[in-house]
């Protein structure tokens, strides 16, 4: 938990469905069965941040277990996921703070970088202002030694979250995502992938 001037961030709790489905419908449109869903099979196996202002919850991120691989090696690495401010608190830099303390917090834990998946083309150029870089090429491009991996329970519940949803987790032709690297391994394995890695399915 840390204070700021304009508020606060802390982790979410199970006590805090109510406001999580409050933005995350306010942002997303999903039913309340999907995003009942997630709390119940996604969030067990991640963790959240919270933005309040005027106590009040209005932003959010989730942090799912991933890793960066290379042949044999695998570095330690977070997904963020469902990044979301109310409409009516947008463009006064809560979700960028949330995103700068999901990054202090990774870094001070001793992951190697945060990954994420943009949900359209616009979102590209605001995270990579965040010192994020495109780190994933298209799936007919891919350098298979090098490669994203979700830990073993998300990927569990992404196959369950296809299944559920009939959505195409790893479309075609989809550019992949974007990597912020928090330590020298982590730039080694940008470096040695050139940008070619293979995402595979994914959150956005």
């Amino acid at each position: 938990m840390r204070m700021l001037n304009a508020g606060m961030i802390r982790f979410i709790n199970d006590s805090d469905y109510a406001q999580v489905l409050r933005i995350w419908q306010a942002c997303f449109g999903d039913e309340e069965s999907y995003v009942r869903f997630f709390w119940e099979n996604g969030f067990p196996t991640c963790r959240g941040l919270i933005y309040e202002a005027a106590e009040q919850p209005v932003s959010m991120l989730f942090l799912l277990p991933c890793a960066l691989a290379y042949r044999k090696i695998y570095l330690p690495a977070e997904y963020v996921y469902a990044v979301a401010t109310l409409p009516g608190h947008r463009n006064k830099g809560y979700a960028a703070a949330l995103t700068q303390e999901a990054i202090l917090l990774a870094g001070s834990e001793g992951k190697s970088a945060l990954c994420l998946r943009p949900g359209d083309e616009g979102l590209y150029a605001y995270y990579a202002k965040q010192g994020f870089v495109k780190a994933f090429a298209k799936q007919e491009k891919v350098d298979r030694n090098g490669y994203f991996a979700w830990s073993f329970h998300m990927r569990e519940y992404i196959d369950k979250e296809g299944e559920l949803t009939g959505r195409d987790m790893c479309p075609a032709g989809d550019a992949g995502g974007m990597i912020l690297p928090l330590d020298k391994q982590a730039q080694k394995w940008l470096k040695k992938t050139k940008g070619r890695a293979y995402m595979g399915p994914a959150l956005e």
